[in-house]
């Protein structure tokens, strides 16, 4: 095989990174595709919090009814929920932390229970449900 320059052995180390490499991107591919599902369907809530209060956003292009705000503390004891009825197509309300009571009617305090994250349920016209989590910051 004096006309192919590439030994072999080369060729077949070659062959074997591109196949590696090639399944490695549609993995990545595929991985990200559902990443992304997720990432539109927790963009139709939008989601910040403060010391002084947790804001949400209704960014999903249509009226969302039965919207429960629940702060999730470390370690899970006790959740805090607020409850709204209805939020409008883009309107965005600040809930005071003093709003939030948990299942048993204590309040919640920041200074009592340190919080892991905040996550919102909800259904739009449609009652297909509408989920965002953020964590704390």
């Amino acid at each position: 095989m004096r006309g192919f320059p590439i030994s072999r052995r080369r060729l077949f180390l070659l062959v074997v990174v591109t196949v590696v490499s090639a399944s490695a991107l549609t993995l990545a591919a595929c991985s990200s595709g559902s990443d992304s599902s997720a990432s539109d369907q927790s963009s139709q809530i939008g989601i910040q919090t403060s010391q002084l209060s947790v804001t949400i956003e209704n960014k999903a292009g249509m009226p969302v009814t039965d919207v429960d705000v629940t702060i999730m503390p470390i370690g899970g004891a006790t959740s805090f929920k607020k409850f709204i009825a209805r939020m409008e197509n883009a309107e965005k309300r600040d809930l005071a932390l003093g709003e939030f009571f948990g299942d048993d009617g204590t309040p919640f305090n920041l200074r009592v229970v340190r919080p892991k994250s905040v996550r919102v349920t909800a259904k739009d016209l449609n009652s297909k449900p509408v989920k965002a989590e953020l964590a704390w910051k």
